[in-house]
């Protein structure tokens, strides 16, 4: 298993050094849903989805359990995410999320949310969904957290919808994912990465439904905070739907 997953992470190292230097728009986000479908299937990590994707421009509010989420995500559909400063921190990690079109956003500066927002109207307007994880941090996904409103902002700016998607990592090698086996593939508190990336491997294979809600239609009287609120209760709705027996039809990736 060892020599299989690092020749497909050698092989996507190689990917994304070959389209990293792809600057239409258009190129890029098919080559990064292309590099996600690859990692999903490196890591075993099966995603099946249920409902689609919304028309037009488009703000994606999902929860956040780990940095599988991006992946599993960005094997759907083509789409940027909104991403701490730090995640481009090095060269590996800067080349891999230039490919994706991250956004990058300073935590510690407040100041910067306005041109943040800007950016992230920009890409909407031009048609390039993005991505928010509007909990702002990550958790074992056994709750969900409160939404930060900061970045809906780019909402109102933009005229976009905004369509809820939850995360539900339901199975581990085949069996349903109990309480005490979040640890092993939830990235949150004081863990790192390396150990975590271990821990999935040793999983011997993830199930991650994903949940398209239905977008939220752009509402120019609506403000950032409760359009945050409407977001948060229908993300609950979302996550309730997705405890109860699936039908069979979902699409996998």
């Amino acid at each position: 298993m060892r020599l299989r997953v690092a020749a497909g992470l050698l092989a996507a190292a190689v990917f994304v050094a070959l389209a990293a230097p792809l600057t239409a728009c258009g190129w890029r986000l098919r080559a990064s849903v292309a590099l996600h479908r690859w990692l999903c299937a490196v890591l075993r990590l099966r995603v099946r989805r249920y409902g689609a994707p919304g028309p037009g421009r488009r703000l994606i509010v999902a929860n956040h359990v780990s940095w599988l989420d991006v992946l599993a995500l960005g094997a759907m559909e083509p789409m940027a995410f909104l991403a701490k400063k730090e995640v481009g921190a090095s060269a590996w990690t800067r080349w891999l999320v230039d490919l994706q079109g991250v956004v990058y956003v300073d935590r510690a500066r407040r100041r910067c949310i306005p041109d943040v927002n800007a950016e992230m109207a920009r890409r909407m307007a031009a048609g390039e969904p993005v991505t928010l994880f509007a909990e702002a941090t990550t958790s074992d996904g056994t709750r969900l957290l409160r939404f930060r409103s900061s970045h809906f902002e780019a909402v109102l700016r933009s005229q976009a919808c905004v369509q809820p998607v939850y995360l539900d990592y339901r199975a581990i090698g085949g069996f349903p994912a109990t309480r005490g086996e979040k640890p092993n593939f939830a990235w949150y508190g004081d863990m790192t990465f390396l150990p975590s990336l271990r821990r999935v491997l040793a999983c011997g294979g993830l199930h991650c439904d994903i949940h398209y809600g239905e977008p939220v239609p752009f509402d120019p009287s609506a403000d950032r905070k409760a359009l945050a609120r409407r977001l948060e209760a229908a993300m609950r709705e979302l996550k309730a739907r997705a405890r109860r027996p699936l039908p069979a039809r979902g699409v996998s990736r």
